[in-house]
């Protein structure tokens, strides 16, 4: 992240090696990469377009409490930093079972992963946990008649797009 902070941005050397002894300091902070992803939004989008990503992004991260109603269209079409990819609405205008989906979204690599996490409580979507390897998603669960949010483990979060 060092060299591309130095390349795709207009920070000062003295704030570039500022930020490089904080992340070594402590490297699971990714201060360096947030850095970088800072600098790039405000860039590319204004100061308005960045504050609303770390908002929503801190929304979703920090406070595992927040309810899933006060994520708007617009803060979940904008989340940073979660794999976003598209689920086809008719599998869930049907119902398809959540180990199903979560197999063939990438989620988890076997149905057998899928159902141990699940059984574990490691799966939530729109921060409700599944409890049952045999639930059906339909698409009532759909936040904004659009997405799906997962989160998987502690920190992974996923947000499928019904196309």
């Amino acid at each position: 992240a060092n060299n591309w902070i130095k390349i795709f941005t207009f920070l000062s050397s003295e704030a570039i090696s500022e930020l490089s002894q904080k992340h070594e300091l402590n490297p699971s902070a990714r201060i360096m990469q947030k850095a970088l992803a800072n600098e790039l939004t405000l860039f590319v989008h204004g100061q308005e377009e960045l504050d609303k990503a770390l908002a929503t992004t801190e929304k979703l991260f920090a406070s595992q409490h927040t309810t899933i109603d006060s994520f708007t269209e617009d803060d979940l079409n904008n989340i940073e930093g979660i794999m976003k990819q598209e689920v086809d609405r008719n599998k869930l205008t049907m119902g398809i079972d959540i180990s199903t989906l979560l197999v063939e979204n990438n989620i988890f690599p076997s149905k057998g992963e899928a159902k141990k996490m699940i059984q574990n409580g490691g799966v939530s979507i729109n921060r409700m946990k599944i409890e049952n390897p045999q639930h059906l998603v339909t698409s009532e669960a759909l936040l904004h008649q659009r997405f799906l949010l997962i989160q998987k483990g502690k920190k992974i979060y996923y947000l499928l797009e019904a196309t």
